[in-house]
């Protein structure tokens, strides 16, 4: 339906339209990472099996689950290295590309597999699909919008949802944080956040619009800058073997180190640091790999709201 010409106005955004991955019939627009997972799986031949790894959010497994395959799990290395399953002919391997910073492993893993496998770049979005990957993207990482998934595959994606979201509602937190600050906008993002388990759906008008106000080609050298500064001075530390210079913007820097209690001073120094992720603690024993990872991993924010200035600021807060 077309919009009225004229009259009051909307919110005025900016239109680069450098979002990495346009719409075609083999790139889907949705609601969520989950649900491109879903769009995904839904468009392949039915697998005996699903490989997920144990260091994952839980609410990956919603797709497999809501479509009835059977999902298993396998480990990673504390290097983030996956440690391939002895998968069947008609099984499917789900592989993680961790922030954006093991492509290499993901498509060595990949090679192996022979094409019986799905590539998680849910917190890599500039890292580029594997020729003949399925691979899924969520923007919302990595950009100021409340929902959004991106499904790409090298095949057609004929079975879409039938519905789509509707996004103003969920969005509200963005600008309760520009106004109020981040404290004031938590209760909305944890709203939005629980709305992405519902069915999927074609993403949001809302949403389209916003992933072509972002400059995603400045916020991708931005966050190269950023990740540089905090690597040449956290690398010695740092017990992952991260690359000095990395081929694709990452989602964060991953930190993990002995210094003891250093998630609650940077929590109270008012840095935010996600749980990648509560559910694998409570799922495996301490001695696990994963359970390690998700306790030691310390996701440092260096995106492209933050420039050299802040990224000297956090690394004197975890070095004194």
């Amino acid at each position: 339906m077309q919009d009225m010409m004229g009259g009051f106005f909307g919110l005025e955004l900016p239109d680069f339209n450098n979002f990495p991955y346009q719409e075609s019939p083999n790139c889907a627009y949705v609601s969520s990472g989950r649900a491109a997972f879903e769009c995904i799986l839904s468009n392949m031949p039915r697998p005996d099996k699903l490989w997920a790894p144990r260091f994952l959010c839980d609410t990956m497994l919603q797709a497999p689950k809501r479509l009835g395959i059977s999902v298993h799990r396998y480990d990673c290395t504390e290097q983030l290295i996956p440690i391939l399953p002895d998968a069947g002919a008609h099984d499917l391997v789900l592989l993680v590309n961790y922030f954006g910073l093991n492509h290499e492993s993901v498509a060595a893993a990949a090679q192996k597999l022979a094409g019986r496998c799905i590539v998680d770049a849910t917190t890599a979005l500039y890292c580029p699909p594997l020729p003949g990957i399925p691979t899924i993207y969520s923007p919302r990482k990595f950009s100021g919008m409340a929902d959004g998934g991106i499904a790409l595959a090298p095949f057609p994606l004929r079975l879409l949802p039938d519905t789509t979201a509707y996004s103003a509602s969920t969005s509200h937190y963005l600008l309760d944080r520009l106004e109020g600050g981040a404290s004031s906008a938590i209760t909305g993002c944890d709203a939005a956040e629980a709305a992405l388990s519902a069915p999927p759906q074609r993403m949001s008008p809302l949403t389209r619009r916003l992933l072509r106000s972002i400059d995603f080609v400045q916020a991708a050298r931005q966050r190269l800058e950023n990740y540089s500064t905090l690597h040449q001075a956290l690398g010695c530390i740092n017990h992952l073997n991260l690359p000095d210079t990395p081929e694709y913007a990452p989602m964060c820097y991953p930190l993990v180190s002995s210094i003891p209690d250093l998630r609650d001073s940077l929590i109270d120094a008012g840095i935010a640091l996600p749980l990648y992720w509560p559910e694998v603690i409570e799922a495996t024993d301490a001695t696990d790999t994963a359970n390690r990872l998700a306790r030691r991993l310390h996701p440092l924010p260096l995106d492209q709201r933050y420039t050299k200035t802040d990224m000297v600021r956090l690394v004197s807060l975890i070095l004194g």
